[in-house]
């Protein structure tokens, strides 16, 4: 498969609840689910470390890869932490 013209573009209204965005590649969304990522995620958010947070999921996902396929797909994350001043995180 090649590359695609067409980007994925969502829309969705942010919240007060929501806590952390993460945009990422195929690579990643290719073996870890959401719900992988967000446990990935969340001890970072809780120690404030977006960057710990992107150096994870590209660790994770790079593993991920290597059990199932020869080759390793792009690997991108950005992670964005939301109401970092609430002192309160539920899943």
């Amino acid at each position: 498969m090649g590359v695609i013209s067409e980007p994925e573009v969502g829309y969705f209204e942010i919240s007060e609840e929501d806590k952390f965005i993460v945009i990422a590649s195929d690579g990643v969304w290719e073996f870890l689910s959401n719900k992988v990522v967000v446990n990935i995620v969340v001890p970072y958010y809780l120690k404030n470390d977006p960057v710990g947070a992107c150096e994870q999921l590209v660790l994770e996902s790079t593993a991920a890869w290597k059990k199932k396929e020869y080759s390793v797909d792009d690997i991108t994350a950005i992670v964005i932490f939301l109401n970092k001043n609430s002192s309160r995180f539920e899943i």
